[in-house]
């Protein structure tokens, strides 16, 4: 039995034969206390035989794929099917502060509360439909119409229709797209085709309206907008989700996690492997480097490298700044912990970044699963190689 009074940590860079008595070259299945003691990791007990991947702790249930199915755990026991064709293939998650949870594995992405799975986005409309003639009050002229669909609250980006003439002041509209469990809103611009301002909502196929001029009042807020790219890298910042689509890291509109402008997009240096968000800013991981885009808004965010190397997709979580040590002192806030270059590295808010590992420990991992977690007090970063 080989005793130690003091561990320094694993050393698998400096040659073994430069090694200190408080040194390992690796370490299997076991954790070290905060004085620097070593003990046996506790073992497990096997509860089912079935393989869950892609664990995520949401708000009130996990989230696992078993198989092909996207599943929610329950505290009591109880489990809902949210997909049940995701695939094996790794998800990526995002909290959301109205409880529900967002999911993607870069092909299909939606939104759960633990019992329901639902589309992350809502498709527009399928047609225009075609305009008819009305009576009604409105001034002669041509005018534009918009239609958006609209379920549980959320709105789709809208279509728009060529000028329409408009000569005996109202509008009809027939062979509209109907949808199961949404409802269409109907839109007018005013004279000329300014704007888009709602004149209704119907769940048939046929509308018809001929209010007047001052009644266009309440504008179209996703006129402009598109559907949430499907990405993978989530995070939540400041109200808007993140994602990453290849090397484009890609922010929803404030609040409304299922649109995007067009120009809300950031393009780096590589393909994107991390997003992981602080208080004042945004670490952004690539197959070149760690970058931090810092600032209060997204408009607002400037570039800056960090001169770490590559990082390790999967390796960035968010931890508490205060469980971190940051030279002789420790962290505040919300900080990053990920590998980079081959070291574990820790960001904190503006952008300051510094090796937990230094000189003793490096890995060549591809892929990793990370977490941060406090086992008896002590604060761990542990990444499994996927």
């Amino acid at each position: 039995m080989l005793t130690f009074s003091s561990f320094m940590g694993i050393n698998n860079v400096a040659p073994e034969h430069r090694l200190g008595k408080q040194d390992l070259v690796a370490a299997t299945d076991v954790d070290i206390g905060g004085t620097g003691e070593i003990t046996r990791r506790a073992g497990l007990t096997l509860l089912s035989d079935q393989c869950h991947k892609n664990l995520h702790q949401a708000r009130g249930f996990m989230l696992a794929t078993c198989g092909s199915d996207l599943t929610a755990i329950h505290p009591d026991g109880a489990r809902h099917v949210i997909h049940s064709a995701l695939g094996p293939s790794r998800v990526w998650y995002c909290n959301l502060p109205d409880g529900r949870t967002t999911y993607t594995n870069g092909l299909i992405h939606g939104t759960t509360d633990g019992f329901v799975g639902r589309p992350r986005s809502i498709a527009v409309p399928d047609s225009l439909g075609a305009p008819d003639v009305a009576f009604g009050s409105l001034a002669q002229g041509q005018y534009r119409y918009h239609l958006t669909m609209a379920r549980d609250g959320f709105e789709s980006p809208a279509i728009s229709s060529e000028p329409v003439t408009i000569t005996d002041g109202g509008l009809r509209l027939d062979g509209l797209p109907v949808r199961l469990g949404h409802t269409l809103n109907v839109y007018l611009s005013g004279l000329d085709g300014e704007g888009a301002y709602l004149i209704g909502s119907t769940c048939d196929s046929t509308f018809e309206w001929g209010g007047k001029n001052s009644d266009l009042v309440l504008p179209c807020r996703t006129l402009g907008t598109q559907a949430f790219p499907v990405g993978a890298h989530t995070a939540f910042w400041r109200g808007r989700v993140i994602t990453a689509v290849g090397n484009v890291l890609w922010a929803s509109r404030p609040m409304a996690p299922h649109l995007a402008d067009w120009h809300d997009f950031k393009q780096m240096s590589g393909t994107i492997t991390m997003v992981a968000p602080v208080e004042d800013g945004i670490y952004v991981g690539t197959e070149h480097e760690l970058a931090w885009l810092g600032g209060a808004t997204w408009d607002a965010l400037n570039y800056t490298p960090t001169t770490r190397g590559s990082v390790v997709p999967g390796s960035g979580v968010n931890a508490p700044g205060d469980r971190i040590k940051l030279e002789n002192s420790v962290g505040r806030g919300l900080a990053m912990l990920c590998i980079a270059g081959g070291e574990i590295v820790a960001g904190f808010a503006g952008g300051v970044t510094i090796s937990l590992t230094g000189d003793r420990y490096r890995t060549d991992a591809k892929e990793v699963s990370a977490t941060f977690r406090e086992v008896q007090g002590v604060p761990q970063y542990i990444a499994v190689p996927q």
